[in-house]
């Protein structure tokens, strides 16, 4: 009896705690410092406005571009500039007669670039808009029919990355623009074979050309990464996924390879999904992350340690509708951190840079804080990619402090098997715990 009793005490003990008094010391050393957030901004009016890229200026500032909605207008592309401590200082609403949309941007020289898709003369076209220090256009072009989700710096000039539509129908679209604002070369991708359509959605620059990171549609929708040369030549391209959708929504990396980030349907649940493939084309690694309802990833960004940040939208982590989902993790793609931000509304960071005075900037859209539509919503957080005193935040800013989540398993199929979780008891614990007990159940039968 007393045996029987021990052994049910300690994996009760164990089951609770983690096994942390067990093994404080190992999971002190796992642990990642205590997290801050310190400021906490939205932007915006009545309508719906969102963030999709923000990039750091050489003030020390950031700027911002995405879309507004106005009444009268509709939907129009937007740049926003603020200071360090988030301060408006500029905003401009680019706009025509039809829908205009607004995905990345990137800090020149002497100004800005922003791209996206514009449909003033009926139908979807890519749009380049060049700006000055103060915001004032400078040059517009729409170049042809698509759109550019990425844009990035490539010498004196910059590169952009998106779809068209060819004698092949829908293709990748990379487009390189030099320094004098001059069209360098232009390359289109047809889709592999097995796929009916292909688009880019990021690209990375790197030694010798670049990487590029999109899906591809064909029986199922497919992750989809390329290694072109400095003139956009294809050195190698790879698809991955399983039978149901899968989409990539950005990328990082650089000479030693990409990480392509985004979500995948192929299993239990929608969840967050990033792959990295080294510089030759090699599957690296394949994670999963999330919890039991719908997550993604939207964002991705190599962090100072070798590490990667990740950030989407989750309905898992049960503040609002949906939530802010960051992930920190090391460079294998391991779960670090799990952490849920935002409001009792809908919130969603898309992008995340490193700020200027340590730690990370997160762009978005919240319906809370305050907001008086779906306004644009800026959040800096510390130096662990963590939201404030808590790793969640809310509205009254006492959010319940959040637990390490335990890693994802890598399998060889099509598709990870494995994901991280959201807090919670996990499967390995129970493990140890057992084991605890068994063994202490055998020293007691010895006595």
């Amino acid at each position: 009896m007393i045996r029987t009793a021990t052994l049910v005490f300690v994996v009760l003990v164990a089951s609770c705690a983690g096994v942390t008094a067990l093994f404080g010391s190992a999971v002190e050393a796992q642990a990642e410092s205590e997290p801050t957030e310190r400021w906490n901004r939205t932007y915006g009016g009545s309508g719906d406005d969102i963030f999709a890229d923000i990039a750091r200026t050489e003030d020390g500032g950031y700027v911002l571009a995405g879309e507004t909605e106005r009444s009268g207008t509709g939907i129009d592309g937007w740049v926003v500039k603020i200071g360090p401590d988030g301060e408006p200082e500029w905003e401009r609403t680019l706009s025509g007669p039809g829908t205009d949309r607004l995905y990345s941007v990137v800090a020149t020289d002497d100004g800005y670039v922003v791209a996206g898709r514009t449909d003033r003369d009926g139908r979807a076209r890519g749009w380049v808009v060049e700006l000055g220090p103060d915001g004032a256009t400078r040059n517009e072009r729409t170049p042809g029919v698509g759109a550019f989700y990425g844009v990035e710096r490539a010498g004196e000039g910059y590169v952009l990355a998106g779809w068209t539509r060819g004698d092949s129908g829908v293709a990748g679209w990379l487009l390189k623009f030099d320094g004098s604002g001059s069209r360098a070369w232009e390359r289109t991708y047809a889709a592999p074979d097995g796929y009916s359509a292909g688009r880019l959605k990021a690209v990375v620059p790197a030694s010798n050309g670049y990487f590029l990171a999109g899906e591809v549609e064909g029986e199922s929708q497919d992750a989809w990464a390329l290694r072109v040369g400095d003139g956009g030549e294809r050195r190698w391209q790879r698809t991955r996924g399983g039978a149901a959708r899968e989409a990539i929504w950005a990328a990082t990396g650089g000479d030693d390879g990409i990480v392509l980030a985004g979500e995948s349907e192929s299993g239990d649940s929608r969840d967050g999904w990033a792959l990295r493939y080294d510089a030759n084309g090699k599957l690296a690694w394949e994670e999963r992350y999330g919890g039991e309802r719908d997550d993604w990833l939207d964002s991705a960004m190599r962090t100072e340690d070798g590490g990667y940040l990740f950030t989407g939208g989750t309905l898992t982590g049960g503040i609002g509708s949906a939530d802010g989902y960051v992930v920190k993790t090391g460079p294998d793609g391991r779960v670090g951190r799990e952490t849920t931000l935002g409001s009792t509304s809908w919130d969603k960071p898309w992008p995340a840079i490193r700020a200027h005075d340590g730690g990370y900037l997160l762009a978005g859209q919240t319906g809370g804080f305050g907001a008086a539509g779906m306004d644009g919503w800026v959040l800096h957080l510390g130096s662990d990619g963590q939201g404030s005193d808590s790793a969640r935040t809310t509205e009254e800013g006492d959010g319940a402090t959040g637990s390490g989540a335990t890693k994802g398993e890598r399998t060889d199929g099509t598709t990870p098997d494995g994901k991280s979780s959201l807090p919670g008891f996990t499967g390995p614990l129970a493990l140890v715990a057992l084991a605890l007990s068994v063994l202490l159940w055998r020293a007691r039968s010895k006595e």
